[in-house]
């Protein structure tokens, strides 16, 4: 194994060598990647996924609330939801989230996730359902410059059949700092939502003949 020596550079012009050589080693340059355009999948914090903390700073420091919004606490099999993803943490001024929508029991994806906002993108990865911020459809779904918050992010969920069982929604947030750089500075928050399966909405089929005969 071969020795650096850099004694003979001279003390004024050694720290400039060591960076430029650390600069030149990708295991030791620092990490500075963000994802603004759109994160990678498996973030949410669900069994058996990471969160973006492997990236950014801080984990749950209490100081921040984000919050699931519009979904009930049982689901109408097959129905249709309008939800909304809220994130607030005084100081921050950059923001990013994703979401997953996970059977309770067996964690297999559950329902259909999707993303009808140009502010959040729909992604899928072995078999579940992702959505999250992006910026790459024209509007800034990070919300760079925007201050304390509260950022919304709206996403639609369809519930699965009658019969399929309990669904936990898995979700994170980021708060950042805007520096352009993952890090200190950085805050994540994560938070579960569990709702059971409801009953199908009943129907009654009519002719004509029954509404005439009852309101003659």
């Amino acid at each position: 194994m071969h020795r650096l020596h850099l004694s003979w550079l001279g003390p004024a012009i050694v720290p400039a060598a060591l960076f430029l050589l650390l600069a030149t080693i990708p295991s030791l340059a620092p990490d500075a990647a963000a994802y603004s355009d759109v994160p990678p999948t498996g973030r949410t914090g669900a069994p058996g996924e990471t969160t973006c903390a492997s990236c950014h700073g801080d984990l749950n420091d209490g100081q921040g609330t984000l919050a699931l919004e519009g979904m009930p606490s049982s689901y109408v099999p097959g129905q249709q939801y309008s939800l909304t993803v809220s994130l607030t943490r005084a100081a921050a001024t950059r923001w990013g989230f994703e979401v997953t929508s996970l059977f309770t029991t067996g964690s297999a994806y559950a329902g259909t996730l999707a993303a009808p906002s140009t502010r959040t993108l729909f992604q899928t990865k072995t078999g579940k359902g992702y959505v999250s911020h992006t910026t790459t459809l024209g509007e800034d779904g990070t919300y760079a410059g925007t201050s304390n918050g509260p950022v919304i992010w709206r996403f639609d969920w369809t519930a699965p059949a009658a019969g399929a069982g309990n669904v936990t929604f898995y979700l994170v947030g980021v708060a950042a700092d805007n520096d352009a750089d993952a890090g200190p500075g950085d805050l994540v928050y994560t938070t579960s939502v569990a709702v059971t399966e409801g009953a199908v909405t009943a129907t009654t089929t009519t002719t004509w003949g029954w509404i005439k005969a009852t309101y003659r």
